[in-house]
């Protein structure tokens, strides 16, 4: 299984976790992956599938030479339509991060992400494709990776919204009344003018 760190998550990283996929131990009890950076898939501005600020791409490359699994470290990946659509379009099981993640310095995003590895390699074994997984950024053992969905999420919280508001009901119509005919009262004679008394 070819598995691609994306350009957010630092190349020693990648070959930390090169390391390890060819630890005889390691590849027992979590399997065989390949691990490679998405740079090696990144088209250059000469070639003619580039695309800048893009990783649609790439995303395509990957596919084509037999990728299946992306570890991202882009938090917004999922929020960006196209990218999005390449992910689901090229059937790509896709691991993502918090926003926090990125903030954090090489050896906590190691070490969380090889706490969590043994989750990740599972889902990768026995999970259906296309699909997303949220890793939390937890070392807690209950801490547990989500599955979220490949709908765009701004169009799910809209929708989650709009389910939740109270509907509200259009007010009722008073039937109208004829006014009723009374006796003029001594301030109503008064403020007539004087041709009506």
């Amino acid at each position: 299984m070819k598995i691609a760190f994306d350009e957010n998550v630092p190349i020693a990283m990648v070959k930390v976790f090169q390391t390890f996929a060819n630890e005889r131990q390691l590849k027992k009890k979590i399997g065989a992956f390949e691990i490679t950076s998405a740079t090696q898939y990144t088209p250059k501005p000469t070639d003619g599938d580039y695309l800048k600020k893009n990783d649609a791409p790439w995303i395509k490359r990957f596919a084509t030479a037999g990728g299946r699994v992306v570890i991202s470290g882009d938090t917004d990946m999922r929020y960006v339509p196209h990218e999005r659509l390449a992910l689901i379009q090229a059937g790509m099981l896709v691991f993502f991060f918090d926003g926090k993640w990125s903030q954090w310095d090489f050896f906590r995003k190691c070490s969380l992400l090889i706490h969590h590895w043994p989750a990740i390699a599972s889902r990768i074994k026995r999970g259906k494709a296309p699909a997303f997984w949220h890793v939390p950024l937890s070392w807690h053992e209950k801490a547990k990776l989500r599955k979220v969905s490949t709908d765009d999420p701004k169009k799910l919280k809209l929708e989650r919204k709009i389910k939740h508001r109270p509907t509200r009901r259009p007010p009722e119509m008073k039937k109208s009344e004829p006014p009723v005919a009374r006796e003029p009262t001594l301030l109503d004679l008064m403020a007539a003018p004087a041709k009506e008394r």
